[in-house]
C-alpha cells in the first residue's frame, strides 16, 4: 500500500474532492428550485384526485384533497389478482399485491399532479389528476409541434 500512496500528487487529491463536491451541485439547485414554487392559492378550485384504471378503463375516482384518515379498498379480477389500496390523508398508495415483482408496492404513496404508480402484471394504473383533467403540472415550458 505504501508503494501506491508516493503516487498520489496533492493536485490529485484537489481534483477528487472538488469533482466530489461538484456532484451535490445539480441536487441543491433542483432542491432549491423546488421550493421557490408558488403553492397553489388557498381558494382555487382545482382539487387532485387519484384516478384508478383497470386494463385501460376507470375503476374509481378518490379525492385526495381535504381527505383525512385511512381507506382502504381491493381491486380484485377475475383470475385472483388483486390490489389493496390505501387512502391515507392526502396520500394514495399499494399497500399489498400478490404480483411477483412487488414494483408498485415499492413506489409507496403519492399525492402530487402528474404522479403515477403502476402495476404491469395486474394493468392497474393509479394517476393524481386535477379535477380541472390537468395530469401534469404547469412548469412553463412550451413544446412547439
Amino acid at each position: 500500500m505504501k508503494e501506491y500512496l508516493h503516487m498520489v500528487k496533492r493536485w490529485d487529491v484537489i481534483i477528487i474532492v472538488l469533482l466530489t463536491v461538484l456532484s451535490f451541485l445539480p441536487l441543491a439547485i433542483f432542491t432549491y428550485a423546488k421550493s421557490q414554487e408558488p403553492a397553489p392559492p388557498a381558494g382555487s378550485e382545482s382539487k387532485l384526485v387519484a384516478v384508478i384504471k383497470v386494463d385501460g378503463k376507470e375503476y374509481k375516482r378518490v379525492d385526495l384533497t381535504g381527505h383525512t384518515g385511512v381507506d382502504t379498498f381491493k381491486v380484485t379480477a377475475d383470475d385472483g389478482d388483486y390490489n389493496e389500496i390505501e387512502v391515507k390523508d392526502e396520500r394514495i398508495r399499494i399497500s399489498a399485491a400478490n404480483c411477483n415483482d412487488q414494483v408498485c408496492v415499492r413506489v409507496g404513496a403519492i399525492g402530487k399532479l402528474g404522479e403515477t404508480i403502476v402495476c404491469l402484471p395486474h394493468k392497474v394504473v393509479i394517476e393524481v389528476q386535477s379535477t380541472t383533467g390537468e395530469t401534469e403540472p404547469d412548469d412553463g415550458i412550451v413544446i412547439p409541434s
